[in-house]
């Protein structure tokens, strides 16, 4: 592609996203103040249409993008959308507007995505097998019924229903309780899951009758952990927009029936966690022709440098890029500092201040360390 073909691709995108209408040439001469002639803008827009990256509807002259089209834009141009001070301001009024605790932040943050898109925010909360457990509570629902109660040090809160062979009262799980965040307290599931369990059996053996219990209800937990949580705002918006814009009944409910799974949008958002800057998966780039004309922009937010999760916006292709983007690249900082920056964060009971932004959140405990491949016996805590 040359480099006044890129030019009139960028401005026929950007025309599209504004007005919704097919482009004409006439009108990217005028609006963009391009230096050559409408005919000179024509040809090189056929050019483009030969390239898969325009389609000319049947009823007019001018042009509309293509999904490829659309994934070239945002390429070329993802890292140059700024937040506005307006924007950066309204953000933090909203954060800074109550007391919540990381799920209700969570929850908040797809809140304002929703919102500033018109389609649907997505956040992905931290996965529970690469959380650092804090704190473990188990709690009798009947006589054989448990609920399990994880805090990890990122604030999440995992709950996981754990079924007994036989019955054991309240006063037996505090002691398990304690057993459990004696033994875990620090360690990522993950690790202890590839570890394997061996170096719990001569501890578990300190609860006596309930040793059987102890390391079934360890089990449940290690090697069938609690659900990844996702919170979606704004889902109706985007499928009243899906039925707009797609012609076809049929095709509109596929579409649908596909972003329904949030096994699914969970897939992808985990794998878009890691990236350095605000991500974007178009059309057939994202599941072939079924989600033709859809976008989904996404980012990971961290704790002490470690990507936990991730927020994002799914819509059509036509959406307000110069807002969102900058709106999702600033939420990822600011939720990244809420959980990360431990020297601009005074603990005062629940409350965390961060900087100017006062958030209640949970009183986060330090990770296991990055070095330590295996737990240690409890033998080698005494010993440091």
């Amino acid at each position: 592609m040359t480099t006044r073909q890129g030019e009139i691709l960028r401005a026929l995108v950007k025309e599209y996203v504004a007005s919704g209408e097919p482009v004409g040439s006439q009108v990217l001469v005028e609006k963009f103040s391009m230096a050559f002639s409408p005919a000179t803008v024509r040809k090189e827009m056929s050019v483009l249409e030969q390239m898969g990256l325009l389609n000319s509807p049947h009823t007019s002259a001018g042009r509309i993008p293509t999904d490829r089209a659309f994934q070239l834009y945002l390429a070329d141009l993802v890292h140059l959308f700024e937040i506005t001070l307006n924007q950066k301001t309204e953000l933090e009024e909203l954060y800074r507007s109550a007391a919540l605790q990381l799920d209700q932040l969570l929850k908040t943050t797809a809140q304002m995505l929703a919102q500033t898109s018109n389609f649907a925010g997505i956040v992905l909360a931290p996965n529970s097998m690469g959380s650092s457990i804090k704190r473990i509570e188990l709690v009798s629902i009947m006589e054989n019924l448990v609920l399990m109660v994880m805090v990890s040090s990122s604030g999440a809160i995992y709950e996981k229903k754990i079924k007994l062979e036989r019955a054991v009262n309240q006063e037996d799980l505090y002691r398990i309780s304690r057993y459990l965040n004696q033994n875990l307290k620090g360690y990522e599931l993950g690790d202890v899951q590839e570890r394997g369990l061996e170096f719990l059996q001569a501890s578990v053996k300190d609860l006596g009758e309930l040793s059987d219990i102890g390391m079934a209800v360890t089990q449940a937990i290690v090697y069938n952990p609690p659900d990844q949580t996702m919170h979606i705002e704004g889902d109706a918006n985007l499928y009243r927009k899906i039925y707009e814009l797609v012609p076809e009944r049929k095709n509109a409910e596929r579409i649908i029936q596909q972003l329904e799974s949030k096994d699914y949008i969970a897939h992808i958002f985990e794998r878009m966690k890691n990236l350095p800057q605000v991500g974007s998966q178009v059309g057939l780039e994202i599941d072939g022709e079924l989600l033709s004309g859809i976008t989904i922009l996404g980012k990971g937010y961290t704790l002490s440098g470690k990507s936990i999760g991730a927020l994002g916006v799914i819509g059509a292709n036509r959406m307000p890029y110069e807002k969102i983007i900058p709106a999702l690249d600033y939420s990822s900082q600011i939720l990244s500092n809420v959980l990360s920056e431990k020297n601009n964060i005074e603990l005062e009971g629940k409350e965390l201040r961060v900087e100017a932004i006062e958030l209640g959140v949970r009183k986060e405990l330090p990770l296991a360390r990055s070095t330590k491949k295996t737990p240690r016996s409890n033998k080698e805590k005494h010993e440091r």
